[in-house]
């Protein structure tokens, strides 16, 4: 292909208006308008359009009578108008359009919803009304028509190498467009922003019909897409407003809506092609590169966003509504809540992003379930992979189970080395129970106020959280509470536990290693170290509840009571075990599992199941593999210290506390007094959700904001944390 750019008229302002005044009787001063490959000029109310030289007649034609159309056609929109007739001048083809007002929408910020929808309408009007227009030179060869994407392929190699792999998949992902599929007739082509007019808030003009060509008609709307996607924060979000509105004027099929995105993103690769290959071949261009700055930017952007997903976004916001809340009100236990006042209909995750239906992201702040990373490509094809070949229960040999008990114990000290696998952390807590009553022949258990452990009758009994708050029966017989050792409250030691292992019949002592509904909690040094000591020296068993805490989140060490310089008889796992497959673990030592092999089976249909082992090993390999212990107390440490410099200019935060990737924030409106403030934290919860953050409350008062993300999460998602916290 010739270079365009290369034929690119460079007429001089004096000859613009002079071709204006000899050719259109039009007298005035000629002000240059950017163009990739032609020469355009205002004069006053006119815009003289100078074609490339290597633009033949026929195109300008099909231009011309293009417009007409348009004009006539029933569009909500200004087209500008032919003055005379197409000329010659200087080896050139010329004409004279009429100017038309307007801002372009690339100076426009920013892009609200209503803006956005009035894109895809004029889009779906324009396409409407070409569907009658029909013209011989629409089927050309065009190197911007998206059906032409390898002709920009050629040109990769001119790329840096690190950046062609922003680029190559979507070139890949073009390769299975089904082009039969898609409806096709002549487009107007060129959405880009800074062809589109606004004016009052909404679209008002589409210019510059150079890059008409008959094609894929959806590709008209891939490539404003493209251009809407642009230094947004939520690109889908914003592609979504447009295609919604689009597909109410242009009803989209199946197809047109699965290649949609992948044309799309095919256009963005396009543009950095042909970016490098003509500003190769025409330097001094400087329209040329004029959005390829933003480009790489959402390139980079989009390679973070999980496969797939923006064309499910496509698709749910040109269906029909679906009453979710209402169907979940009918069907769904109401003890069941649902988080924020608005609630969020979350379709898709990835890495540390959740995303909603209609292409929103979500920085996950508050989800340890999700622990290397919300559907972790190693994780979720190990479970793929050993579902395809076997999944069953522990009563035969397999050697995923033992592998695993292997390896988890491997990150224990001794004596922990009897491995029991279960299906959830309420499941562990409550075969620990089992454990410490069959080795102590106690019933007694001693608990930490406000602990949470599990959702079984034996586990609400034994959690202050359930059984002292609403719809709870108050503290069994059988229970003793101590005191939390809140250090920011005034309570600091494990003395109460010695008191209460030597006063009753206890026969454990179950702790988090970090207390979580407490209010993430840290211990104060050596609380577990002391308690646990007391508590063995009155015969009981300790038992560390890391359901929420383990596998490396506490950053300096693999798990939380390790911090503690502690070791546990018992300790009990889950949420993260799995990255969000259900299991759990119990592990603990050879004596107690002795005591607990008196005649009566032990067996549980799913724990220890091949599956669960394969996950459980891939977890395992992921958080070494990617450095993610170390990961949580880098960016930790990092996090609580832009959290702490923020409590100095913001009151209402009392207190910063944490460990790795666990971390709180107590919320108080009076520093001196100490006062709770959770309907400041509520609001503050449901107002950080509507910028992106997803956040949650726990504590005695509810005052606290928990931060427990995927320890995945990064320094940067830190600056986004506290950046939009200090808004206010």
């Amino acid at each position: 292909m010739t270079p365009l750019v290369q034929r690119a008229p460079g007429l001089s302002r004096e000859d613009a208006a002079r071709i204006a005044r000899e050719l259109y009787g039009v007298r005035a001063d000629a002000e240059p308008l950017p163009s990739e490959r032609d020469q355009n000029f205002r004069l006053g109310e006119y815009v003289l359009k100078i074609a490339n030289g290597g633009e033949p007649f026929e195109i300008l034609d099909m231009q011309t009578k293009a417009l007409q159309l348009l004009a006539a056609a029933e569009t909500d929109l200004t087209w500008p108008r032919t003055v005379g007739k197409i000329e010659q001048a200087g080896g050139h083809y010329v004409r004279l359009l009429t100017w038309v007002n307007g801002v372009c929408l690339a100076d426009i910020h920013p892009h609200d919803p209503e803006l956005l929808a009035s894109l895809g309408r004029a889009l779906a009007q324009t396409d409407n009304a070409l569907q009658s227009f029909s013209h011989p030179a629409a089927h050309r060869t065009f190197y911007w028509d998206l059906a032409q994407a390898p002709l920009a392929r050629r040109h990769l190699p001119l790329l840096p190498a690190g950046r062609r792999g922003l680029v190559e998949p979507h070139f890949d992902a073009w390769e299975r467009v089904p082009w039969g599929s898609l409806p096709a007739s002549i487009i107007y082509g060129d959405a880009n922003d800074y062809n589109v007019l606004v004016t009052g808030g909404r679209v008002t003009a589409l210019l510059d019909l150079g890059d008409m060509v008959h094609t894929a008609t959806v590709c008209d709307l891939a490539i404003a897409l493209a251009y809407a996607m642009l230094s947004k924060a939520d690109p889908i979000a914003a592609a979504a407003h447009v295609v919604a509105a689009y597909h109410r004027v242009r009803p989209l099929n199946a197809a047109e809506l699965d290649a949609l995105f992948p044309l799309a993103a095919a256009r963005l690769a396009m543009s950095v092609c042909y970016a490098v290959w003509q500003h190769s071949q025409a330097p001094q261009n400087t329209y040329l590169n004029i959005s390829n700055a933003p480009a790489w930017q959402l390139l980079e952007k989009l390679a973070e966003m999980p496969a797939g997903w923006p064309s499910e976004v496509f698709h749910h916001v040109c269906e029909p509504e679906a009453d979710l809340l209402g169907a979940r009100r009918r069907t769904i236990g109401p003890s069941l809540s649902l988080s924020y006042d608005r609630p969020l209909h979350i379709t898709r995750g990835w890495k540390q992003f959740l995303y909603d239906s209609t292409g929103r992201g979500y920085l996950d702040c508050v989800n340890n379930v999700a622990h290397v990373g919300h559907c972790h490509p190693a994780v979720t094809s190990a479970a793929a992979a050993q579902m395809a070949l076997l999944n069953t229960n522990t009563r035969y040999l397999h050697r995923k189970l033992t592998d695993y008990a292997e390896r988890l114990t491997a990150t224990l000290p001794n004596p922990l080395r009897v491995v029991y696998l279960v299906c959830s952390g309420s499941e562990a807590n409550e075969l620990a129970l089992r454990l410490a009553r069959a080795h102590t022949g106690r019933q007694g258990v001693i608990v930490v106020d406000t602990a949470y452990h599990g959702n079984t009758n034996a586990l609400v009994e034994i959690s202050p959280y359930k059984f002292n708050g609403p719809g709870g029966r108050g503290r069994p017989p059988h229970v003793q509470v101590v005191p939390m050792p809140d250090v920011y409250r005034g309570v600091r030691y494990a003395g109460t536990v010695a008191e209460a292992a030597a006063a009753g019949n206890a026969g454990a002592f179950l702790c988090e290693s970090a207390l979580g509904c407490g209010g993430q909690i840290i211990l104060p040094p050596g609380y577990l170290r002391d308690a646990f000591a007391a508590v063995r020296q009155a015969g009981g068993v300790c038992i560390a509840d890391e359901v929420q805490t383990g596998f490396g989140r506490a950053g300096s060490h693999f798990w939380m009571f390790e911090t503690q310089d502690a070791v546990p008889d018992i300790v009990t796992m889950g949420k993260p075990i799995g990255n969000g497959h259900p299991m759990g673990a119990v592990v603990t030592t050879r004596e107690i599992a002795a005591s607990f092999n008196n005649g009566m089976e032990y067996f549980n249909t799913f724990g220890g199941n091949p599956v669960s082992c394969a996950v459980g090993l891939a977890v395992l390999d992921v958080i070494r593999e990617e450095g993610l212990q170390e990961n949580a107390r880098i960016a930790g440490e990092y996090l609580m210290a832009g959290l702490r410099d923020m409590a100095g200019h913001d009151p209402l935060i009392g207190d910063v506390r944490g460990q790795g990737l666990f971390i709180g924030v107590e919320l108080v409106r009076d520093r001196e007094t100490r006062e709770p403030a959770a309907s400041e934290a509520s609001a503050l919860v449901n107002r950080m959700k509507d910028r992106g953050i997803l956040l949650s409350t726990d504590g005695t008062h509810h005052n606290v904001i928990k931060i427990k993300p995927p320890i995945v999460f990064s320094r940067s998602d830190a600056d986004l944390l506290v950046r939009e916290w200090s808004k206010g």
